[in-house]
Parts: structure tokens; C-alpha cells; sequence
């Protein structure tokens, strides 16, 4: 039962690690290789996403406006968690530094325990 069990295991991790690899791509990919802009009268809006280009090279799809507020608040959501998880690793290294007792070990007191005498000789 317990062989089973941690074959499943391994098997499990191997499709894991995989599928991440795949994921990780496919989002390096669709975010690099699909960036295009929609061109609007008093403003431009640029994003990325899968689409076929026309015979220039621009996009020839529209999107609602529901959908430009949707890439707007998520675009806000991007920025507020990134600067949500500095301030959050900052402040975990400040207090890592300064709350933390901290023992320290001098090399004179390691020579010290040394034991420097000579093997006996036979």
C-alpha cells in the first residue's frame, strides 16, 4: 500500500513539474509574442493576448469597453499586489534583522577548542 502510494507520488510530481514548465511558457510566450494596440482617438491601449494579425500587422478585433475595464482593474491588481508584497518582504527582513537574537562565533574562540597537539607517534 505504501509502495503504491509513493509511486503515485513521484509519478504525480513528474506531470507537475511539467505542466509548470508548459504553463511558465505559454504565459512567457502569450504575453512577449501576442502584444499588440488598439488605437483610439484620444488614446491607445496596449495588451496581449492570442489573436491573427491582418496583412499590416495590426489587429483587426475589437474588444467592449467591459472588457478594457477588465484588463484596467487587473492591471491595477498586478501593481497593488507587487507593491503589497515588497513592502511585505522588507518588512519581514527588517524584522528578521532586528528582532532576532543573534549569537555570533568568534574564529579565536574555534582555534581556541582546537586541539593542536601532534598524533602520537608509534
Amino acid at each position: 500500500m505504501r509502495q503504491n502510494r509513493e509511486r503515485v507520488k513521484s509519478i504525480c510530481n513528474a506531470i507537475a513539474k511539467y505542466l509548470l514548465v508548459v504553463l511558465f511558457v505559454s504565459y512567457y510566450v502569450g504575453g512577449t509574442a501576442f502584444t499588440h494596440t488598439h488605437y483610439f482617438p484620444t488614446y491607445s491601449i496596449t495588451h496581449s493576448h492570442p489573436f491573427l494579425p491582418g496583412a499590416d500587422g495590426l489587429p483587426h478585433h475589437s474588444h467592449s469597453s467591459s472588457a478594457f475595464n477588465t484588463i484596467q482593474e487587473l492591471d491595477d491588481l498586478l501593481v497593488e499586489a507587487a507593491a503589497f508584497f515588497f513592502a511585505l518582504a522588507t518588512a519581514w527582513v527588517l524584522l528578521s534583522v532586528f528582532i532576532q537574537e543573534h549569537r555570533y562565533i568568534t574564529s579565536v574562540r574555534l582555534v581556541r577548542n582546537l586541539s593542536l597537539r601532534a598524533p602520537p607517534l608509534y
